[in-house]
């Protein structure tokens, strides 16, 4: 299945899959939003400010300016480093947070993504607006989001488009959560505030549980702060001095221990060998499945306690068990209602990671698709089309819009999946992005017989959604599919916080009589 079959000059491309494991640390400070950091995919991550320890906002002192430097790791392995700038001018104080990772992907050169986080606040921590930037090779992403009345305007870069949500209370900043903090009584040892989440245009709901910390070895530690957002998420431990400066945090992410630790501008940046996290978020198979079982009939048995809803399409049948899931998969065993006038809809319109209304292709889809070919051969042509305009070698450090991909010709499986997307619905086919898992029995970056992170696409033929793959070639029985989506970025955030806690322990081929 993995081993392309034709004979154009992709017929041995690197394989596109997307090792899209998203790190999601409850929280790299007080004020959270979620970062995305991709190594393979690897990161989402949450940032929030952490201000000068020795620094007092005050009526005596209307302006200043402090940095504070941090040391990033996973496991036993520096990841980068966070630099966090405060800046007060009269009544504004500006927080500006830049999260510095690099990438390491065998047989090519490190990758580094970059992800700034910038806070507008008043003196007396009143939130106004909040920025955000994620630059790499493949993906240039700017955002904001502003305070109007009571409701929060977002708008993102190279879209016209706004969006309002309500804002809840108490919506704070990074400034506005430590002042809140001091003024807690001493007998109130818990907090719950708002902040936005820009990952996933939400407002997270968090809980703070704030107890003294006192240690000979770390004598500026003053407080102990668990920090949760969400009812399954695990805690995040925060420590601060005695004004809420955070100075270490520790959470979970893939299974390791995220650390970050305040030191000064020297041991934040030194330099440092970068592991190669691709291989956290390959899932073993049980066997090597063969050749023939792929283009067969195959069921799986996954357990774990993850929590998705696993889709039943044409070519998947889902089932849920005590233990987890079983899955069987072939080109038509499932089941799937037909969409509706309304679901088709959806399925064409065009949106910020699918920019199918832009002219560009809308002229490619008028140059190489022909006024007669059935929807399946349009869709053939054009996934001919991105396989042999993206690059050959993969790149695991971003995750781009379909423009973004179609320029820059780099990415792995999201930048085909999104692209390919876009020019289908640019050809008004209906089509959704499919995030899921992908077998190979080619040898995948030193390990064999493994599932990886993968997207794909599924178009609506007229009779069917039929999947639709330019980075590894034609649908196989080890496509197993997790969620569908319209290529929002939050959705495959939500599938990849799962992929930790799902083992495949059964593959059978099922032969057809």
């Amino acid at each position: 299945m993995a081993a392309r079959q034709s004979t154009h000059r992709h017929a041995n491309m690197s394989r596109s899959y997307c090792l899209h494991t998203f790190f999601r640390p409850g929280t790299l400070g007080l004020a959270s939003q979620k970062y995305l950091f991709i190594a393979l995919a690897f990161v989402v991550a949450t940032l929030s400010a952490c201000t000068n320890n020795h620094v007092a906002t005050t009526a005596k002192n209307p302006s200043f300016s402090s940095e504070k430097w941090q040391t990033v790791s996973l496991g036993d392995h520096k990841m980068g480093y966070r630099h966090i700038a405060r800046e007060q001018e009269a009544k504004l104080l500006k927080t500006t947070e830049t999260l510095a990772l690099t990438l390491s992907q065998p047989g090519v050169p490190n990758r580094e993504i970059a992800t700034t986080l910038s806070y507008h606040e008043s003196s007396a921590g009143k939130p106004i607006a909040l920025f955000k930037t994620v630059s790499s090779d493949t993906a240039n992403h700017k955002m904001s989001a502003t305070v109007k009345g009571k409701a929060l305007i977002l708008k993102r870069d190279n879209s016209s488009s706004i969006e309002r949500y309500p804002i809840p209370q108490p919506f704070l900043l990074a400034e506005g959560l430590r002042i809140a903090l001091l003024k807690l009584a001493d007998a109130k040892r818990e907090f719950e505030y708002y902040s936005w989440n820009f990952s996933t245009r939400q407002f997270d709901k968090t809980r703070l549980r704030i107890s003294p910390y006192n240690s000979s070895e770390h004598a500026d530690y003053a407080w102990h702060i668990q920090k949760t957002t969400g009812p399954d998420s695990k805690p995040t431990d925060i420590f601060t001095d005695a004004q809420f400066h955070v100075l270490e945090e520790r959470s979970q992410s893939s299974g390791e221990q995220l650390i970050i630790t305040t030191c000064d501008k020297a041991c934040a940046t030194a330099s440092f060998v970068p592991n190669t996290h691709v291989y956290r978020q390959l899932i073993q198979s049980p066997y090597k499945i063969s050749d023939t079982a792929l283009h067969g009939k195959i069921r799986y048995q996954l357990s774990g306690d993850f929590q998705l809803d696993l889709p039943n399409t044409y070519e998947q049948s889902s089932n849920r068990t005590p233990d987890g899931a079983e899955i069987v998969i072939c080109d038509d065993c499932g089941t799937e209602t037909p969409p509706d006038k309304s679901a088709l809809q959806d399925a064409l319109a065009a949106n910020y990671w699918l920019p199918a209304q832009n002219p560009i292709f809308k002229n490619i889809v008028n140059d190489i698709l022909p006024d007669t070919s059935s929807t399946s051969g349009q869709m053939r042509r054009l996934t001919r089309y991105v396989t042999r305009h993206m690059s050959e070698e993969p790149n695991y450090s971003g995750y781009a819009t379909g423009l973004e991909a179609y320029n820059s010709r780099q990415g792995d499986c999201t930048e085909h999946a999104l692209l390919l997307a876009t020019l289908a619905r640019a050809a008004r086919i209906p089509a959704r992005v499919v995030f899921g898992l992908a077998y190979t029995n080619d040898r995948f970056l030193g390990r064999k017989y493994v599932f990886v992170p993968h997207a794909w696409v599924q178009a609506w033929t007229g009779e069917r959604w039929e999947s639709y793959d330019s980075g590894l070639g034609k649908f196989s029985a080890g496509y197993i599919a997790l969620g569908l989506s319209n290529g929002d970025q939050a959705d495959i955030l939500r599938i990849n916080e799962q992929l930790q806690k799902i083992s495949i322990t059964s593959a059978i081929q099922i032969r057809r009589r």
